[in-house]
């Protein structure tokens, strides 16, 4: 690609262990150099700025999924068929189907079960002098839940959250070790779901078995289904438990914010957007550019591949004030931490709905909570913790 003087440019590389692991400068930078910015050394372009990932993400005409949302051509070829990797009318088609069971009113039935099980658990962990606040909080209703409802059998359900971080690290460049070690899980998942996986295997009632029976109505192909139980992987899985371990941190930082929620429970859908603003757990995915688009300065050609940098975007402070400060009377509402427009994430009001459950329930038992000692895994597209120390302070 011809490049000039006029066009930002910026050589860090996305997905080098230092930006992963403190991108924050890095993002200030990017945004400083304009709405969309060249990535020299990974090739791609990058929109940075609140405005301008929006825009594109409500204009899927010009920024098109349907050539896959990750930056190496193999991961993109082997996704051809899930939901996440296509456009309307083709997406809006399978969405229908998949977020049946993702919707508030059904999900509303689901509450008193996640209560019960997060009330148990709490008061555990209030017995105890420490624990760790991912794998044994973040991790314990989608474990506990999420891979039950997706009603895969015994193999799935074993592998299920280590499949899904390993796809999403497969979303990265294809020369980076992360990509390619994902890569080679994700073809074992997709021969287990093309061909190992027996139908009959299935948990009844799951929502993978709705996929075989909306096949066999004639309303999606078979090959289409299994595929899509892939897109299944993920809501509600690693959104969940990134979210929930960035709440414990942050709200182990702020005590002051977990004493206004405590006295107004009714601040925590408030609270649950400002910890996906603040530490949104999509760092970015692609979109393939189908015409020339400007975008601020820049015109970007048709045939690019652009990043939509979702958490560089929840922190402009053209957006939101003083970005950095973690504030859940901010009521960013219209955050991009869960994507925007046709291809907002269908694990959505799953994800909220067991963040909202604990949160309430601790609201209620915890005076405190404090976390030290957080450890955070270098990944390709997830931002989260890989444990962090915990007590909760009745």
């Amino acid at each position: 690609m011809q490049l000039t003087k006029a066009i930002p440019t910026c050589e860090i590389d996305f997905w080098s262990d230092a930006v992963i692991l403190d991108p924050y400068p890095h993002y200030d930078r990017l945004r400083s150099l304009g709405p969309a910015v060249w990535l020299a050394r990974n090739e791609v372009w990058a929109l940075t700025r609140y405005d301008s990932v929006r825009s594109a993400l409500l204009s899927p005409e010009i920024f098109s999924s349907a050539s896959g949302c990750m930056v190496n051509e193999p991961m993109n070829s082997a996704s051809q068929g899930i939901m996440l990797c296509s456009d309307d009318p083709q997406h809006l088609a399978m969405r229908r189907l998949f977020a049946r069971p993702l919707m508030p009113k059904a999900l509303a039935e689901l509450r008193p079960r996640l209560e019960a099980l997060v009330e148990h658990k709490i008061d555990t962990l209030l017995t105890r002098d420490s624990f760790d606040g991912v794998a044994e909080l973040a991790h314990y209703l989608p474990l506990a839940i999420v891979t039950e409802l997706v009603g895969l059998n015994e193999e799935g359900r074993r592998n299920m959250l280590e499949w899904a971080a390993a796809i999403f690290n497969a979303f990265g460049p294809i020369e980076n070790a992360r990509t390619l070690e994902g890569l080679e899980i994700a073809q074992h998942v997709i021969g287990y779901v093309l061909e190992r996986l027996d139908r009959a295997s299935l948990i009844p009632g799951g929502w993978g078995e709705a996929l075989f029976i909306a096949a066999d109505a004639g309303t999606i192909s078979e090959h289409t289904a299994r595929m899509m139980l892939i897109d299944y992987l993920t809501p509600a899985l690693d959104t969940t438990i990134n979210a929930t371990s960035a709440a414990l941190e942050l709200f182990a930082a702020h005590p002051d914010q977990w004493d206004l929620l405590r006295e107004d429970p009714a601040l925590i859908p408030h609270a649950i957007n400002e910890v996906v603003r603040i530490e949104s757990p999509i760092r970015a995915f692609s979109r393939h550019v189908t015409a020339d688009v400007e975008v601020g300065d820049v015109r970007i050609p048709a045939g690019a591949r652009v990043l939509m940098l979702y958490a560089c975007a929840n922190r402009d402070p053209d957006k939101f004030p003083d970005p950095q400060r973690f504030d859940i009377h901010r009521r960013p509402s219209d955050h991009l931490g869960f994507g925007m427009g046709t291809h907002v994430c269908a694990g959505m009001h799953l994800a909220k709905l067991e963040i909202s459950v604990i949160l309430e329930t601790m609201a209620r038992k915890v005076r405190r909570i404090e976390a030290s000692n957080p450890v955070r895994r270098p990944h390709n597209t997830l931002r989260g913790l890989a444990s962090l120390d915990c007590a909760l302070v009745a």
